[in-house]
């Protein structure tokens, strides 16, 4: 038995950092995916193969470890429930050094593979449920939005607690410029936790105004009010600011899409300081900028979410 499933990219328009304190957030899936294919073994052993590495395990021993801690985490959940081994072969049509939420395509790829194999039927919030709890046991935090958007695919509203994930009907030309590195999520959430650390009213302050342009560019993205949405990212754009995750670089780059013609508004995406910015609408193909670090990455949104399928 071979099944195949795979899960895309994903990209944050709004609600960073809100997102994890309980406020709405904003999150879209795009046209790069990682795929899993599982092969059914007679033996005990597990083996998986990537461009990154191999690992080779027998099932009662798996250990989870770099650099497939989020696929072992993901069959650690379920280890008990083989009798038999399998092969596990995973693609990306996507750098995992680039800020698409791989961690959390491959996760909910290599779930959807193993609850498949298992015919175990599970709802896609369970299955958003159950993806964040892996990425969460992996790296200590994480909201899960980027795991909502690998499984519903397109435009979705997310919110973490009560958990919530709703599919918009729509989606929108975007452009996104990679700015050369990429800080680690986890310690840009420690270094804004250390720079409010005295500050906390100012801090929860700044986090009611992310959570509210969440809210309201959920609405404008509902009523497909695109200027109105980029009004929106523009103003939380003031926010990650203040929140300090904006670079010199990364604020250049956000001026550089808002001067686009057919852009309407412009923003980092993520968590900052370093990895991507992203701009509501197209941009010009003849882009370019002085500082050639900085790339244009050729996405675009994607209504397609998690897929599984024997073979």
């Amino acid at each position: 038995m071979q099944l195949k499933a795979s899960a895309p990219a994903s990209l944050m328009l709004l609600g960073e950092f809100g997102v994890l304190h309980n406020k709405l957030a904003l999150v879209c899936a795009v046209d790069k995916r990682i795929h899993v294919s599982l092969t059914a073994r007679s033996d005990a052993a597990i083996h998986i193969h990537s461009a990154l590495g191999n690992y080779s395990s027998k099932l009662t021993k798996l250990s989870v470890e770099k650099p497939f801690q989020f696929v072992l985490a993901a069959i650690k959940t379920y280890q008990a429930r083989y009798k038999t081994g399998f092969d596990l072969t995973i693609e990306s049509e996507f750098s995992s050094t680039i800020g698409l939420g791989s961690s959390a395509a491959v996760t909910v790829a290599t779930l959807a593979a193993l609850v498949t194999s298992l015919n175990i039927k599970m709802t896609p919030l369970d299955l958003v449920r159950q993806a964040r709890h892996v990425i969460r046991q992996v790296q200590g935090t994480g909201s899960g939005a980027d795991a909502a958007a690998a499984v519903y695919g397109g435009m979705v509203a997310y919110q973490s607690q009560p958990l919530f994930a709703e599919k918009l009907p729509a989606i929108h030309p975007l452009s996104v410029l990679y700015s050369g590195h990429k800080t680690p999520t986890v310690e840009v959430i420690k270094i804004v936790r250390e720079r409010y650390r005295t500050h906390s009213d100012l801090f929860q302050s700044v986090l009611h105004c992310i959570g509210k342009c969440a809210e309201d560019g959920i609405k404008y993205a509902r009523r497909k009010d695109w200027v109105k949405l980029g009004e929106v990212m523009n103003v939380q754009q003031g926010m990650m600011e203040s929140l300090g995750v904006s670079t010199p670089l990364l604020y250049h780059m956000v001026m550089d899409l808002r001067k686009q013609p057919k852009i309407v508004g412009a923003k980092i995406s993520g968590s900052g300081l370093g990895d991507c910015v992203i701009g509501l609408g197209e941009m010009q193909l003849d882009y370019k900028n002085a500082n050639s670090a900085v790339q244009p990455v050729l996405v675009q949104m994607s209504p397609q979410g998690v897929q599984c399928e024997k073979s």
